[in-house]
Protein backbone atom coordinates (compact mmCIF):
# COMPACT_ATOMS: atom_id res chain seq x y z
CA UNK A 1 0.00 0.00 0.00
CA UNK A 2 2.71 2.40 0.53
CA UNK A 3 3.52 1.77 -3.23
CA UNK A 4 0.37 3.67 -4.31
CA UNK A 5 1.52 7.19 -2.01
CA UNK A 6 5.28 6.94 -4.02
CA UNK A 7 3.22 6.42 -7.48
CA UNK A 8 0.96 9.45 -6.82
CA UNK A 9 4.34 11.34 -5.77
CA UNK A 10 6.18 9.93 -9.06
CA UNK A 11 3.28 11.03 -11.32
CA UNK A 12 3.23 14.66 -10.26
CA UNK A 13 7.64 14.62 -10.44
CA UNK A 14 7.68 12.86 -13.84
CA UNK A 15 5.16 15.77 -14.92
CA UNK A 16 6.80 18.24 -13.67
CA UNK A 17 10.10 17.12 -15.31
CA UNK A 18 8.99 16.66 -18.75
CA UNK A 19 7.05 20.27 -18.27
CA UNK A 20 11.09 21.68 -17.67
CA UNK A 21 12.46 19.30 -20.43
CA UNK A 22 10.07 20.57 -23.15
CA UNK A 23 9.66 24.27 -22.03
CA UNK A 24 5.89 23.69 -21.89
CA UNK A 25 3.13 22.38 -19.11
CA UNK A 26 2.26 18.79 -20.32
CA UNK A 27 -1.40 19.06 -22.29
CA UNK A 28 -2.57 15.37 -21.34
CA UNK A 29 -5.74 15.46 -23.19
CA UNK A 30 -4.06 15.98 -26.35
CA UNK A 31 -3.23 12.85 -28.62
CA UNK A 32 0.23 10.73 -27.82
CA UNK A 33 1.57 11.67 -30.93
CA UNK A 34 1.34 15.53 -30.70
CA UNK A 35 2.71 15.42 -27.04
CA UNK A 36 6.34 14.00 -25.85
CA UNK A 37 5.09 14.47 -22.26
CA UNK A 38 2.48 12.53 -22.31
CA UNK A 39 5.01 9.48 -23.87
CA UNK A 40 7.33 10.55 -21.45
CA UNK A 41 4.61 9.46 -18.44
CA UNK A 42 3.17 6.88 -20.06
CA UNK A 43 6.80 5.29 -20.57
CA UNK A 44 7.20 5.83 -16.37
CA UNK A 45 3.86 5.23 -15.13
CA UNK A 46 3.00 2.79 -17.76
CA UNK A 47 5.06 -0.08 -16.07
CA UNK A 48 3.73 0.12 -12.45
CA UNK A 49 1.96 -2.16 -11.11
CA UNK A 50 -0.94 0.14 -9.81
CA UNK A 51 -4.01 1.69 -11.35
CA UNK A 52 -2.60 5.70 -12.00
CA UNK A 53 -5.79 7.80 -13.53
CA UNK A 54 -5.62 11.11 -13.83
CA UNK A 55 -8.77 13.70 -14.01
CA UNK A 56 -10.18 17.26 -14.21
CA UNK A 57 -12.56 19.17 -12.39
CA UNK A 58 -14.97 18.06 -14.69
CA UNK A 59 -14.14 14.64 -13.48
CA UNK A 60 -13.03 13.60 -17.21
CA UNK A 61 -10.19 10.71 -17.27
CA UNK A 62 -7.19 12.23 -19.34
CA UNK A 63 -4.87 9.69 -18.21
CA UNK A 64 -5.21 5.72 -17.36
CA UNK A 65 -2.04 4.02 -17.36
CA UNK A 66 -1.86 -0.18 -18.17
CA UNK A 67 -2.93 -1.40 -14.85
CA UNK A 68 -5.40 1.05 -15.02
CA UNK A 69 -6.99 -0.48 -17.55
CA UNK A 70 -6.87 -3.89 -16.25
CA UNK A 71 -8.20 -3.14 -12.87
CA UNK A 72 -11.11 -1.08 -14.67
CA UNK A 73 -11.84 -4.11 -17.24
CA UNK A 74 -10.84 -2.33 -20.24
CA UNK A 75 -8.25 -3.73 -22.85
CA UNK A 76 -5.82 -0.82 -23.34
CA UNK A 77 -5.81 2.28 -21.85
CA UNK A 78 -7.08 4.60 -24.71
CA UNK A 79 -10.54 2.12 -24.05
CA UNK A 80 -10.36 3.07 -20.68
CA UNK A 81 -9.94 7.39 -21.30
CA UNK A 82 -12.60 6.97 -23.88
CA UNK A 83 -15.42 6.08 -21.58
CA UNK A 84 -17.17 8.88 -19.69
CA UNK A 85 -16.08 8.11 -15.90
CA UNK A 86 -19.76 7.45 -14.66
CA UNK A 87 -20.13 4.64 -17.13
CA UNK A 88 -16.96 2.89 -15.78
CA UNK A 89 -18.49 2.81 -12.25
CA UNK A 90 -21.48 2.46 -13.08
CA UNK A 91 -20.76 -1.46 -13.26
CA UNK A 92 -19.78 -1.91 -9.64
CA UNK A 93 -21.88 -1.08 -6.43
CA UNK A 94 -19.22 0.74 -3.94
CA UNK A 95 -19.67 1.16 -0.25
CA UNK A 96 -17.19 2.62 2.78
CA UNK A 97 -15.80 -0.01 4.85
CA UNK A 98 -18.51 -0.44 7.04
CA UNK A 99 -21.37 -0.45 4.13
CA UNK A 100 -22.40 3.26 3.86
CA UNK A 101 -22.71 4.22 0.12
CA UNK A 102 -20.20 5.66 -1.41
CA UNK A 103 -20.97 9.26 -3.16
CA UNK A 104 -18.95 11.07 -5.22
CA UNK A 105 -17.92 13.71 -2.93
CA UNK A 106 -16.22 11.25 -0.51
CA UNK A 107 -13.63 10.15 -3.95
CA UNK A 108 -10.32 11.28 -2.91
CA UNK A 109 -9.59 12.67 -6.58
CA UNK A 110 -12.91 14.92 -5.92
CA UNK A 111 -11.71 16.43 -2.82
CA UNK A 112 -8.46 16.95 -4.56
CA UNK A 113 -10.11 18.87 -8.11
CA UNK A 114 -12.47 21.24 -5.60
CA UNK A 115 -9.25 22.13 -3.39
CA UNK A 116 -10.46 19.58 0.01
CA UNK A 117 -8.09 17.63 1.71
CA UNK A 118 -7.67 14.08 0.72
CA UNK A 119 -7.26 11.00 3.25
CA UNK A 120 -6.51 7.82 1.41
CA UNK A 121 -10.26 5.93 1.08
CA UNK A 122 -10.52 2.01 1.12
CA UNK A 123 -13.72 0.88 -0.29
CA UNK A 124 -15.69 -2.68 -0.84
CA UNK A 125 -17.06 -2.65 -4.61
CA UNK A 126 -18.98 -5.43 -6.34
CA UNK A 127 -19.67 -6.17 -9.60
CA UNK A 128 -23.61 -5.37 -10.62
CA UNK A 129 -23.44 -8.36 -13.08
CA UNK A 130 -21.53 -11.50 -11.75
CA UNK A 131 -21.17 -10.50 -7.69
CA UNK A 132 -17.98 -10.41 -7.79
CA UNK A 133 -16.17 -8.47 -4.41
CA UNK A 134 -13.31 -6.32 -4.34
CA UNK A 135 -11.69 -4.11 -1.76
CA UNK A 136 -9.73 -1.15 -3.46
CA UNK A 137 -7.37 1.58 -1.62
CA UNK A 138 -7.51 5.16 -3.55
CA UNK A 139 -5.23 7.40 -2.65
CA UNK A 140 -4.74 10.97 -4.93
CA UNK A 141 -2.00 13.92 -5.42
CA UNK A 142 -2.59 17.32 -7.26
CA UNK A 143 -1.32 17.58 -10.44
CA UNK A 144 -1.36 21.34 -12.04
CA UNK A 145 -2.52 21.19 -15.56
CA UNK A 146 -1.67 23.19 -19.02
CA UNK A 147 -4.10 25.98 -18.29
CA UNK A 148 -3.17 26.28 -14.74
CA UNK A 149 -6.28 23.80 -13.70
CA UNK A 150 -5.78 21.51 -10.72
CA UNK A 151 -6.21 17.59 -11.83
CA UNK A 152 -6.13 14.54 -9.64
CA UNK A 153 -3.54 11.95 -10.00
CA UNK A 154 -4.98 8.36 -8.15
CA UNK A 155 -3.70 5.63 -7.30
CA UNK A 156 -5.73 2.87 -6.92
CA UNK A 157 -4.71 -0.43 -5.43
CA UNK A 158 -6.15 -3.69 -4.90
CA UNK A 159 -5.95 -4.77 -1.77
CA UNK A 160 -8.48 -7.48 -1.76
CA UNK A 161 -6.47 -10.45 -0.64
CA UNK A 162 -4.81 -8.68 1.98
CA UNK A 163 -8.13 -7.48 3.36
CA UNK A 164 -10.43 -10.49 2.78
CA UNK A 165 -7.38 -12.23 4.98
CA UNK A 166 -7.91 -9.72 7.69
CA UNK A 167 -11.31 -9.67 8.09
CA UNK A 168 -11.25 -13.74 7.98
CA UNK A 169 -9.23 -13.43 10.68
CA UNK A 170 -11.04 -10.70 12.85
CA UNK A 171 -14.40 -13.14 12.08
CA UNK A 172 -12.68 -16.36 13.07
CA UNK A 173 -11.82 -14.17 16.51
CA UNK A 174 -15.76 -13.42 16.44
CA UNK A 175 -16.63 -16.69 16.03
CA UNK A 176 -14.35 -18.24 18.79
CA UNK A 177 -15.40 -15.85 21.08
CA UNK A 178 -19.29 -17.12 20.33
CA UNK A 179 -18.16 -20.31 20.13
CA UNK A 180 -17.17 -20.35 23.80
CA UNK A 181 -19.66 -18.33 25.79
CA UNK A 182 -22.12 -20.78 25.64
CA UNK A 183 -22.42 -24.92 26.63
CA UNK A 184 -25.60 -25.11 24.68
CA UNK A 185 -24.00 -25.57 21.34
CA UNK A 186 -27.26 -25.52 19.21
CA UNK A 187 -27.72 -21.85 20.61
CA UNK A 188 -23.85 -21.24 19.88
CA UNK A 189 -24.08 -22.78 16.36
CA UNK A 190 -27.17 -20.69 15.23
CA UNK A 191 -25.12 -17.72 16.96
CA UNK A 192 -22.16 -18.78 14.20
CA UNK A 193 -24.76 -18.84 11.82
CA UNK A 194 -25.92 -15.54 12.09
CA UNK A 195 -22.11 -14.17 12.09
CA UNK A 196 -21.90 -15.80 8.78
CA UNK A 197 -24.45 -14.41 7.25
CA UNK A 198 -24.49 -11.63 5.61
CA UNK A 199 -20.58 -10.79 4.95
CA UNK A 200 -19.65 -14.91 4.38
CA UNK A 201 -22.67 -15.77 2.61
CA UNK A 202 -26.61 -15.36 1.88
CA UNK A 203 -27.36 -18.65 3.65
CA UNK A 204 -26.00 -20.49 6.41
CA UNK A 205 -27.36 -23.90 8.03
CA UNK A 206 -25.36 -26.04 10.26
CA UNK A 207 -26.53 -29.97 10.65
CA UNK A 208 -25.19 -31.89 13.64
CA UNK A 209 -25.65 -35.67 14.10
CA UNK A 210 -27.95 -36.74 16.99
CA UNK A 211 -28.05 -40.41 18.78
CA UNK A 212 -29.35 -41.97 16.10
CA UNK A 213 -26.78 -40.92 12.96
CA UNK A 214 -29.14 -38.63 11.73
CA UNK A 215 -28.35 -35.35 10.34
CA UNK A 216 -30.33 -32.75 12.79
CA UNK A 217 -31.02 -29.10 11.32
CA UNK A 218 -29.83 -26.85 14.51
CA UNK A 219 -29.15 -23.24 12.81
CA UNK A 220 -30.07 -21.85 9.58
CA UNK A 221 -29.55 -17.99 9.18
CA UNK A 222 -30.63 -15.36 6.72
CA UNK A 223 -31.17 -11.73 6.86
CA UNK A 224 -34.92 -12.62 6.03
CA UNK A 225 -36.51 -14.17 8.94
CA UNK A 226 -39.45 -15.27 6.25
CA UNK A 227 -37.10 -17.10 4.34
CA UNK A 228 -34.99 -18.81 7.43
CA UNK A 229 -38.52 -20.20 8.31
CA UNK A 230 -39.40 -21.25 4.61
CA UNK A 231 -35.66 -23.48 4.67
CA UNK A 232 -37.00 -25.04 7.96
CA UNK A 233 -39.98 -25.59 6.45
CA UNK A 234 -38.39 -26.93 2.99
CA UNK A 235 -35.80 -29.22 5.32
CA UNK A 236 -38.88 -30.57 7.72
CA UNK A 237 -40.89 -31.62 4.09
CA UNK A 238 -37.80 -32.73 2.56
CA UNK A 239 -35.23 -33.93 4.75
CA UNK A 240 -32.04 -35.32 3.06
CA UNK A 241 -31.63 -38.79 2.13
CA UNK A 242 -29.13 -41.10 4.25
CA UNK A 243 -28.26 -43.21 1.35
CA UNK A 244 -27.14 -40.43 -0.84
CA UNK A 245 -24.03 -40.25 -2.99
CA UNK A 246 -23.28 -36.10 -2.58
CA UNK A 247 -24.46 -33.43 -0.10
CA UNK A 248 -25.12 -33.41 2.97
CA UNK A 249 -24.79 -37.87 3.94
CA UNK A 250 -22.33 -37.86 1.25
CA UNK A 251 -20.16 -35.57 3.11
CA UNK A 252 -20.67 -36.73 6.36
CA UNK A 253 -19.59 -40.12 5.22
CA UNK A 254 -16.93 -38.88 3.13
CA UNK A 255 -15.53 -36.44 5.54
CA UNK A 256 -14.40 -34.62 2.30
CA UNK A 257 -15.86 -30.93 1.34
CA UNK A 258 -17.68 -30.45 -1.90
CA UNK A 259 -17.32 -27.03 -3.57
CA UNK A 260 -19.92 -25.80 -6.24
CA UNK A 261 -18.64 -22.37 -7.66
CA UNK A 262 -21.60 -22.73 -10.50
CA UNK A 263 -25.37 -24.13 -9.33
CA UNK A 264 -26.71 -24.05 -12.91
CA UNK A 265 -30.19 -24.88 -13.15
CA UNK A 266 -29.25 -28.10 -14.82
CA UNK A 267 -27.54 -29.54 -11.79
CA UNK A 268 -30.75 -28.85 -9.74
CA UNK A 269 -32.67 -30.79 -12.33
CA UNK A 270 -30.78 -33.86 -12.59
CA UNK A 271 -30.55 -33.94 -8.63
CA UNK A 272 -33.82 -33.12 -7.90
CA UNK A 273 -37.00 -35.84 -9.19
CA UNK A 274 -39.74 -34.30 -7.43
CA UNK A 275 -40.99 -31.43 -8.83
CA UNK A 276 -42.73 -29.60 -6.08
CA UNK A 277 -39.43 -29.29 -4.39
CA UNK A 278 -37.27 -28.34 -7.09
CA UNK A 279 -39.59 -25.53 -7.23
CA UNK A 280 -39.49 -24.56 -4.12
CA UNK A 281 -35.38 -24.67 -3.88
CA UNK A 282 -35.86 -22.76 -7.16
CA UNK A 283 -36.93 -20.03 -4.70
CA UNK A 284 -33.61 -19.52 -2.48
CA UNK A 285 -32.04 -18.42 -5.58
CA UNK A 286 -28.79 -20.26 -5.24
CA UNK A 287 -25.42 -19.60 -7.19
CA UNK A 288 -23.02 -21.17 -5.53
CA UNK A 289 -22.57 -23.81 -2.45
CA UNK A 290 -20.01 -25.21 0.32
CA UNK A 291 -20.90 -28.54 1.77
CA UNK A 292 -18.09 -28.37 4.65
CA UNK A 293 -17.83 -31.56 7.09
CA UNK A 294 -17.68 -30.86 10.81
CA UNK A 295 -14.80 -32.90 12.16
CA UNK A 296 -12.64 -33.56 15.31
CA UNK A 297 -10.51 -35.86 16.35
CA UNK A 298 -10.67 -37.67 12.91
CA UNK A 299 -15.01 -38.07 13.07
CA UNK A 300 -17.21 -36.23 11.23
CA UNK A 301 -20.17 -34.45 13.63
CA UNK A 302 -21.90 -32.14 10.67
CA UNK A 303 -21.79 -30.68 7.86
CA UNK A 304 -21.85 -26.93 7.81
CA UNK A 305 -23.46 -25.26 5.00
CA UNK A 306 -23.19 -21.82 3.09
CA UNK A 307 -24.70 -20.45 0.45
CA UNK A 308 -24.65 -17.26 -1.98
CA UNK A 309 -27.68 -16.11 -3.33
CA UNK A 310 -28.57 -13.01 -3.63
CA UNK A 311 -25.35 -11.66 -3.74
CA UNK A 312 -24.48 -13.55 -6.80
CA UNK A 313 -21.37 -14.41 -5.02
CA UNK A 314 -19.42 -17.26 -6.49
CA UNK A 315 -17.35 -19.49 -3.66
CA UNK A 316 -13.64 -20.37 -4.50
CA UNK A 317 -11.04 -22.08 -2.68
CA UNK A 318 -9.75 -20.07 -0.32
CA UNK A 319 -13.56 -19.35 0.46
CA UNK A 320 -13.69 -23.30 0.83
CA UNK A 321 -10.13 -23.22 2.82
CA UNK A 322 -11.59 -20.74 5.32
CA UNK A 323 -14.81 -22.73 5.81
CA UNK A 324 -13.39 -25.84 6.63
CA UNK A 325 -11.22 -23.63 9.40
CA UNK A 326 -14.60 -22.46 10.76
CA UNK A 327 -16.08 -25.64 10.48
CA UNK A 328 -13.00 -27.75 12.68
CA UNK A 329 -13.70 -25.12 15.23
CA UNK A 330 -17.67 -25.58 15.36
CA UNK A 331 -17.30 -29.11 15.82
CA UNK A 332 -14.60 -28.77 18.14
CA UNK A 333 -17.04 -26.26 20.34
CA UNK A 334 -20.30 -29.10 19.63
CA UNK A 335 -18.07 -31.57 20.86
CA UNK A 336 -16.54 -29.86 24.69
CA UNK A 337 -20.45 -28.98 24.63
CA UNK A 338 -21.37 -32.69 24.37
CA UNK A 339 -18.59 -33.55 26.79
CA UNK A 340 -19.24 -31.32 29.17
CA UNK A 341 -23.09 -32.02 29.10
CA UNK A 342 -22.36 -35.55 29.84
CA UNK A 343 -19.33 -34.98 32.50
CA UNK A 344 -22.16 -32.64 34.18
CA UNK A 345 -24.87 -35.47 33.97
CA UNK A 346 -22.56 -37.69 35.38
CA UNK A 347 -20.96 -35.43 37.97
CA UNK A 348 -24.82 -34.40 39.28
CA UNK A 349 -26.04 -38.40 39.64
CA UNK A 350 -22.48 -39.18 41.59
CA UNK A 351 -23.58 -35.77 43.58
CA UNK A 352 -27.43 -37.08 44.18
CA UNK A 353 -26.17 -40.88 45.20
CA UNK A 354 -23.99 -38.80 48.16
CA UNK A 355 -26.77 -36.69 49.62
CA UNK A 356 -30.03 -38.23 50.80
CA UNK A 357 -32.64 -38.72 48.67
CA UNK A 358 -34.96 -37.14 51.21
CA UNK A 359 -34.82 -36.68 54.81
CA UNK A 360 -37.06 -38.77 56.90
CA UNK A 361 -40.43 -37.62 58.46
CA UNK A 362 -40.08 -37.47 62.72
CA UNK A 363 -42.28 -36.78 64.77
CA UNK A 364 -42.08 -33.38 66.73
CA UNK A 365 -39.53 -32.72 64.39
CA UNK A 366 -38.87 -30.46 61.16
CA UNK A 367 -36.34 -30.45 58.89
CA UNK A 368 -35.00 -28.99 55.77
CA UNK A 369 -31.65 -28.87 54.11
CA UNK A 370 -29.86 -27.07 50.89
CA UNK A 371 -26.79 -28.12 48.90
CA UNK A 372 -25.49 -25.70 46.08
CA UNK A 373 -22.21 -26.57 43.66
CA UNK A 374 -19.79 -23.50 44.41
CA UNK A 375 -18.95 -22.93 41.01
CA UNK A 376 -20.41 -24.29 37.05
CA UNK A 377 -17.45 -26.63 36.80
CA UNK A 378 -18.64 -30.86 36.39
CA UNK A 379 -16.51 -31.73 39.49
CA UNK A 380 -18.20 -33.48 42.46
CA UNK A 381 -17.95 -31.31 45.33
CA UNK A 382 -17.00 -32.67 49.14
CA UNK A 383 -19.76 -31.41 51.10
CA UNK A 384 -22.68 -34.33 52.21
CA UNK A 385 -24.93 -34.27 55.30
CA UNK A 386 -27.46 -37.00 56.45
CA UNK A 387 -30.07 -37.68 58.84
CA UNK A 388 -30.14 -41.48 60.19
CA UNK A 389 -32.95 -42.83 62.29
CA UNK A 390 -31.79 -44.96 65.04
CA UNK A 391 -33.67 -47.11 67.57
CA UNK A 392 -33.35 -44.05 69.82
CA UNK A 393 -33.50 -40.81 68.42
CA UNK A 394 -31.68 -39.85 65.36
CA UNK A 395 -27.94 -38.71 64.08
CA UNK A 396 -27.43 -35.40 62.19
CA UNK A 397 -24.54 -35.44 60.39
CA UNK A 398 -22.85 -32.78 58.11
CA UNK A 399 -19.39 -33.19 57.24
CA UNK A 400 -16.82 -31.58 53.92
CA UNK A 401 -13.88 -33.56 52.42
CA UNK A 402 -10.93 -31.76 51.38
CA UNK A 403 -11.03 -31.69 47.48
CA UNK A 404 -13.19 -32.09 44.19
CA UNK A 405 -13.48 -34.95 41.75
CA UNK A 406 -13.75 -39.08 41.90
CA UNK A 407 -11.61 -39.02 44.35
CA UNK A 408 -13.57 -36.78 47.29
CA UNK A 409 -16.46 -38.60 46.11
CA UNK A 410 -15.64 -41.68 47.33
CA UNK A 411 -14.26 -40.60 50.20
CA UNK A 412 -17.37 -38.77 50.73
CA UNK A 413 -19.31 -42.30 50.09
CA UNK A 414 -17.27 -43.60 52.92
CA UNK A 415 -17.27 -41.14 55.49
CA UNK A 416 -21.44 -41.05 55.60
CA UNK A 417 -22.05 -44.79 55.23
CA UNK A 418 -19.29 -45.07 57.92
CA UNK A 419 -20.80 -43.06 59.60
CA UNK A 420 -24.35 -44.23 59.90
CA UNK A 421 -23.41 -47.71 60.16
CA UNK A 422 -20.75 -46.79 63.50
CA UNK A 423 -24.05 -44.86 65.11
CA UNK A 424 -26.04 -48.56 64.84
CA UNK A 425 -23.83 -49.68 67.45
CA UNK A 426 -22.86 -46.51 69.57
CA UNK A 427 -24.53 -43.19 69.06
CA UNK A 428 -22.17 -41.27 71.15
CA UNK A 429 -20.91 -38.55 68.54
CA UNK A 430 -17.46 -38.89 69.73
CA UNK A 431 -17.32 -42.31 69.26
CA UNK A 432 -18.99 -42.43 66.34
CA UNK A 433 -16.11 -39.55 64.68
CA UNK A 434 -13.36 -41.73 66.33
CA UNK A 435 -13.92 -44.63 64.89
CA UNK A 436 -14.62 -42.95 61.21
CA UNK A 437 -10.74 -41.37 61.91
CA UNK A 438 -9.55 -44.79 62.57
CA UNK A 439 -10.58 -45.76 59.12
CA UNK A 440 -9.30 -42.91 57.79
CA UNK A 441 -5.71 -43.19 59.22
CA UNK A 442 -5.30 -46.63 57.55
CA UNK A 443 -5.85 -45.59 54.18
CA UNK A 444 -3.28 -45.88 51.76
CA UNK A 445 -3.45 -42.05 50.47
CA UNK A 446 -4.15 -38.80 53.00
CA UNK A 447 -7.94 -38.16 53.33
CA UNK A 448 -8.96 -35.40 55.04
CA UNK A 449 -12.44 -34.06 56.13
CA UNK A 450 -14.45 -32.04 58.65
CA UNK A 451 -17.72 -33.42 60.66
CA UNK A 452 -20.25 -32.00 63.03
CA UNK A 453 -22.36 -34.80 64.25
CA UNK A 454 -25.34 -34.92 66.78
CA UNK A 455 -26.83 -37.53 68.21
CA UNK A 456 -30.95 -36.21 69.03
CA UNK A 457 -33.41 -37.56 71.30
CA UNK A 458 -36.77 -36.85 72.47
CA UNK A 459 -38.16 -36.31 75.39
CA UNK A 460 -41.15 -35.40 77.58
CA UNK A 461 -40.60 -31.86 77.30
CA UNK A 462 -37.93 -31.31 74.40
CA UNK A 463 -35.07 -32.88 73.23
CA UNK A 464 -31.36 -33.65 74.62
CA UNK A 465 -28.70 -33.46 72.26
CA UNK A 466 -25.38 -34.34 72.18
CA UNK A 467 -23.10 -32.76 70.05
CA UNK A 468 -19.62 -33.42 68.51
CA UNK A 469 -17.48 -30.85 66.19
CA UNK A 470 -14.30 -32.48 64.06
CA UNK A 471 -12.97 -29.39 62.59
CA UNK A 472 -16.15 -28.14 61.31
CA UNK A 473 -17.73 -25.11 62.01
CA UNK A 474 -19.94 -25.22 65.05
CA UNK A 475 -23.79 -25.07 64.95
CA UNK A 476 -25.89 -22.47 65.20
CA UNK A 477 -28.85 -22.73 68.07
CA UNK A 478 -31.98 -20.43 67.52
CA UNK A 479 -33.59 -19.77 70.94
CA UNK A 480 -36.84 -17.78 70.82
CA UNK A 481 -36.47 -13.96 72.90
CA UNK A 482 -32.20 -14.86 72.35
CA UNK A 483 -29.58 -14.26 69.83
CA UNK A 484 -28.43 -17.03 67.82
CA UNK A 485 -25.55 -18.74 69.28
CA UNK A 486 -22.83 -21.09 68.03
CA UNK A 487 -22.63 -24.43 70.47
CA UNK A 488 -20.70 -27.22 71.19
CA UNK A 489 -16.72 -27.74 71.97
CA UNK A 490 -14.70 -27.69 68.42
CA UNK A 491 -11.86 -30.75 67.86
CA UNK A 492 -9.41 -31.56 65.25
CA UNK A 493 -10.39 -32.47 62.03
CA UNK A 494 -10.28 -36.24 61.01
CA UNK A 495 -7.57 -38.15 59.40
CA UNK A 496 -4.29 -36.51 61.04
CA UNK A 497 -3.84 -38.82 63.26
CA UNK A 498 -4.77 -41.91 65.34
CA UNK A 499 -4.09 -40.87 68.76
CA UNK A 500 -6.76 -38.17 68.68
CA UNK A 501 -9.97 -37.97 70.67
CA UNK A 502 -12.61 -35.73 70.66
CA UNK A 503 -15.30 -34.20 73.02
CA UNK A 504 -18.67 -34.09 73.07
CA UNK A 505 -21.25 -31.50 74.50
CA UNK A 506 -24.81 -32.86 75.49
CA UNK A 507 -27.40 -29.61 75.24
CA UNK A 508 -31.05 -29.69 76.41
CA UNK A 509 -33.37 -27.99 74.03
CA UNK A 510 -36.96 -27.19 73.81
CA UNK A 511 -39.95 -26.45 71.62
CA UNK A 512 -39.41 -24.48 68.93
CA UNK A 513 -35.44 -24.23 69.21
CA UNK A 514 -33.44 -24.82 65.94
CA UNK A 515 -30.37 -25.73 64.86
CA UNK A 516 -28.71 -24.85 61.80
CA UNK A 517 -25.77 -26.89 60.63
CA UNK A 518 -23.96 -26.18 57.71
CA UNK A 519 -20.21 -26.28 56.06
CA UNK A 520 -17.45 -23.46 55.50
CA UNK A 521 -18.75 -22.71 51.97
CA UNK A 522 -21.19 -20.64 53.84
CA UNK A 523 -18.93 -18.14 55.62
CA UNK A 524 -16.53 -18.73 53.30
CA UNK A 525 -18.18 -16.89 50.41
CA UNK A 526 -16.30 -13.86 49.31
CA UNK A 527 -16.82 -10.24 48.29
CA UNK A 528 -13.64 -8.28 47.46
CA UNK A 529 -11.43 -8.86 50.09
CA UNK A 530 -13.97 -9.70 53.10
CA UNK A 531 -15.52 -13.18 53.58
CA UNK A 532 -19.14 -13.47 54.59
CA UNK A 533 -18.30 -14.86 58.26
CA UNK A 534 -19.43 -16.04 61.26
CA UNK A 535 -21.02 -12.89 62.59
CA UNK A 536 -22.98 -11.56 59.36
CA UNK A 537 -24.39 -15.52 59.04
CA UNK A 538 -25.98 -15.07 62.92
CA UNK A 539 -27.19 -11.85 61.86
CA UNK A 540 -28.73 -13.12 58.91
CA UNK A 541 -30.52 -14.95 60.70
CA UNK A 542 -34.39 -14.37 61.88
CA UNK A 543 -34.97 -13.18 66.26
CA UNK A 544 -38.71 -14.63 65.49
CA UNK A 545 -39.19 -18.52 65.86
CA UNK A 546 -39.41 -19.61 61.58
CA UNK A 547 -39.56 -22.86 59.81
CA UNK A 548 -35.91 -24.53 59.28
CA UNK A 549 -36.75 -23.58 55.22
CA UNK A 550 -37.65 -19.83 55.81
CA UNK A 551 -34.03 -20.29 57.49
CA UNK A 552 -32.01 -21.20 55.22
CA UNK A 553 -33.77 -19.23 52.60
CA UNK A 554 -32.88 -15.71 55.06
CA UNK A 555 -29.54 -17.09 54.89
CA UNK A 556 -29.05 -18.06 51.01
CA UNK A 557 -30.44 -14.22 50.54
CA UNK A 558 -28.19 -12.23 52.76
CA UNK A 559 -25.33 -14.58 50.94
CA UNK A 560 -26.67 -13.79 47.41
CA UNK A 561 -26.51 -9.95 48.27
CA UNK A 562 -22.86 -10.26 49.61
CA UNK A 563 -21.31 -12.47 47.49
CA UNK A 564 -18.95 -10.77 44.53
CA UNK A 565 -18.00 -13.36 41.73
CA UNK A 566 -18.45 -16.79 40.74
CA UNK A 567 -15.98 -18.42 42.32
CA UNK A 568 -17.29 -19.60 45.35
CA UNK A 569 -17.05 -23.05 47.30
CA UNK A 570 -19.73 -25.64 47.64
CA UNK A 571 -22.74 -25.27 50.17
CA UNK A 572 -24.76 -26.86 52.38
CA UNK A 573 -27.09 -26.55 55.05
CA UNK A 574 -29.15 -29.06 57.34
CA UNK A 575 -31.76 -27.18 59.57
CA UNK A 576 -34.03 -28.86 62.46
CA UNK A 577 -36.68 -27.36 64.74
CA UNK A 578 -38.41 -28.85 67.43
CA UNK A 579 -41.61 -28.01 66.64
CA UNK A 580 -43.58 -29.49 70.26
CA UNK A 581 -44.20 -32.33 72.20
CA UNK A 582 -46.65 -32.09 74.66
CA UNK A 583 -47.16 -29.21 77.04
CA UNK A 584 -43.13 -27.52 77.14
CA UNK A 585 -41.85 -24.99 80.34
CA UNK A 586 -42.71 -21.83 79.59
CA UNK A 587 -40.43 -19.95 77.05
CA UNK A 588 -38.90 -17.09 78.33
CA UNK A 589 -35.43 -16.74 78.15
CA UNK A 590 -34.22 -17.35 81.86
CA UNK A 591 -35.51 -20.76 81.81
CA UNK A 592 -34.10 -21.65 78.44
CA UNK A 593 -30.11 -20.77 78.85
CA UNK A 594 -28.27 -23.53 76.75
CA UNK A 595 -27.33 -25.90 79.05
CA UNK A 596 -24.57 -27.48 78.05
CA UNK A 597 -21.92 -30.07 79.69
CA UNK A 598 -18.51 -31.84 78.37
CA UNK A 599 -17.74 -35.16 78.49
Amino acid sequence: MAAGAAAATAAAIAARRARRRSGRPPELGAPAEATPTREQLQDMLGSLSEAVTVTDTERRMRYANQAAADLLGCATPEELVAQPLGTIFAQWESTHEDGRPMRAEDVPSYKIVNGQPAEPLLTRIVHRETGEQRWRLVKAAPLRGSSGETMAVSVIEDVTEAKEAELRQRFLAQAGSTLSSSLDYEETLQRVAQLVVPGLADWCAVDVVDASQRLHLVAVAHVDPGKVAFARELRQRYPPEPDEDTGLYGVLRSGRPELYPELPDELLEQGIEDREQLAMIRTLGMRSVMLIPMQVAGRTIGVLTMVSAESRRSFNEDDLVFATDLARRAATAVENARLYTERAAAAQTLQESLLPTRLPTMPAWALASSYAAGDTTVEVGGDFFDVVELDEGFLTIIGDVTGKGVQAAALTALARHTLATAARFDPSPAAVVSLLNDVLVHRTEISLLTVACAHVVTTDGGARLRLTSAGHPLPVLLRPGQRPTTIGPPGLLLGITGAARWEQSEIELHPCDTLLFYTDGVTDTPSGGERFGEQRLLDALPDAPAEPGEIIGAVQRALLEFQVGDVVDDRAMLALRLVGVGEGPELDSAAHEPKVSVT
